[in-house]
């Protein structure tokens, strides 16, 4: 049987106790997904419906991604109930003439670890309650937004850079995150800068999450033992144990004193913050000044941050609030961009197709890492591969390894940065060069091969033309252009696609050259 993630496995009425006001049907469900291995794995979670008569077209939906619970089984919302003011959230949403789905995340009352703050990990247990939502007997519409709290708009940010392309049955039409901890590393640097500040629940929860998907990483090394024994703990507590546990607590005590200097601290918490880069679908952001859990400097960069990259971005802020009080705060004005954006007719994205202004998505005349990894990431989820499979690391690292020699060869005022002029620079000496003296040719050949490994059925470690169309229509070029790619890229005209042909091709087009090299960027 084919394991299809986002069908619904079975669904129960919920308890009473943990229904919102004004539901008139709440179930708990478990359904298909895959684990951050690419494993197969039930999700469960929690489904309502709200009163009165659907709209033509049925119900438009909510993909609801809750706050910080814990690590433990007994945190899902699903099996113990959302917090008080999380519930009167979704009734608002209810009210409003939305059906929501609300994950648990994988791992919180299902078998497996639950990679707290890995977005990657959870984004597709959001969009898969979405998809699952639509297996009940209802009428429910394809429109849908995803709105995400704290932890939850972190997960709402990583949806963002993938739901157009892992989903594309349903019509997906913007981000709401509220208070969202986007860029862990500057969170958890803003919560320990202070050694005489508390130490809040947030780090040892964080370095716990991290560890349960990366074997590789040790954070006891930079801790007190009293900090190694409360990340320990933070594995399997919840998120009230753990207020409980750091009461009393500084982060002097802990070692966790400007723990992000650590450079394998940092680079881990750099990978599972949100990529500040182009978006498909608008977002909106909004945080509170008085936040005591998620500062609010870090989501103002990151807002800024991504309307830097070209993005769609409405961001509000607040005074007054603290962090549960902005579920309440913020939700007015998020109501109302759901309401806005679903009345939008849907609208085409006009993506430039030649060399720096495809890469270039905001305009501004730089390059960056995030933009090549989430090229990375939205490839292979769009043909179905889970983040920590093998073939969507390869991916992500051979997209890695031809942004490393671009930057290498072209960042020349060395700021992580390619600009316009930098990047003109290095295309004129890669075009004078043999093909390889930048490294460029040997950089892309890995990338090649992995891109071909997503699709390559029959292990030709070549692309006939059923596996090429799967590959482009994934990277969303249309048939048109797809019929033309494919005769171009075929070189020698013996009906496949080799690594030799896809590295000439995207040497081509990055230096300027007619050629079919521009599709490995994907219409993102």
């Amino acid at each position: 049987m084919t394991w299809t993630p986002g069908t619904l496995v079975r669904h129960q009425p919920l308890a009473r106790q943990h229904r919102p006001r004004t539901a008139a049907d709440a179930y708990r469900i478990h359904y298909r997904g895959y684990g951050y291995d690419g494993g197969q794995r039930l999700v469960s979670g929690s489904a309502f419906i709200p009163a009165g008569t659907a709209p033509e077209g049925g119900w438009p939906v909510i993909g609801f991604a809750h706050g910080t619970t814990g690590l433990s089984d007994a945190s899902a919302p699903s099996r113990s109930g959302f917090a008080r003011l999380e519930l009167d959230h979704i009734d608002r949403w209810l009210a409003a003439g939305y059906a929501v789905a609300a994950t648990d995340y994988e791992g919180l009352s299902t078998p497996g670890p639950h990679p707290y703050f890995n977005g990657e990990a959870v984004a597709d247990d959001v969009i898969d309650a979405v998809l699952a939502l639509r297996g009940l007997d209802q009428n429910i519409s394809a429109a849908w937004l995803v709105a995400g709290f704290s932890q939850g708009g972190h997960a709402a940010m990583h949806v963002a850079n993938i739901a157009t392309g892992y989903a594309p049955e349903l019509d997906f039409r913007g981000t709401i995150a509220v208070a969202p901890a986007a860029c862990v590393k500057d969170l958890i640097a803003e919560l320990t800068a202070d050694g005489g500040a508390p130490l809040s629940p947030i780090v040892p929860l964080t370095l716990a999450g991290i560890a349960s998907t990366r074997p590789d990483f040790e954070p006891d090394a930079a801790l007190t033992p009293l900090g190694a024994e409360l990340v320990a703990w933070a594995a399997r507590a919840t998120l009230r144990e753990m207020f409980q546990a750091v009461r009393g607590i500084a982060n002097d005590q802990a070692g966790t004193t400007g723990i992000t200097a650590r450079p394998e601290i940092a680079d881990v918490l750099d990978a599972v913050s949100a990529p500040v880069t182009y978006l498909d679908r608008p977002v909106f952001i909004t945080s509170s000044r008085d936040d005591e859990l998620i500062p609010h400097q870090p989501v103002e960069r990151f807002a800024d941050g991504l309307r830097r990259a070209g993005a769609d971005v409405a961001y509000s802020s607040h005074i007054g609030a603290d962090h549960a009080g902005m579920l309440e705060t913020g939700q007015p004005d998020a109501i109302d961009f759901g309401r806005e954006h679903l009345d939008a007719a849907d609208t085409a994205h006009d993506i430039p197709a030649h060399r720096f202004d495809l890469l270039d998505r905001s305009g501004d005349g730089q390059l960056a890492r995030d933009d090549y990894d989430a090229f990375a990431l939205r490839l292979a989820r769009s043909l179905g591969h889970a983040p920590r499979s093998a073939k969507a690391a390869a991916v992500r690292d051979g997209y890695r390894r031809l942004w490393n020699a671009v930057r290498t060869a072209a960042d020349t005022d060395d700021d992580g940065r390619v600009s316009v002029a930098e990047y003109r620079a290095w295309a004129a000496r890669e075009a004078a060069s043999d093909g390889d003296r930048s490294g460029f040719a040997t950089a892309v050949r890995p990338l090649a091969e992995a891109v071909i490994a997503l699709v390559d059925d029959d292990a030709s470690r070549t692309l006939d033309r059923s596996e090429l169309d799967r590959l482009l229509t994934a990277c969303r070029i249309g048939s048109e252009e797809a019929a033309a790619t494919c005769e171009q890229l075929d070189s020698n005209g013996d009906g496949h696609i080799s690594a030799d042909e896809i590295v000439d091709a995207v040497r081509g087009f990055c230096i300027g050259e007619p050629s079919p090299g521009s599709w490995l960027f994907g219409r993102f």
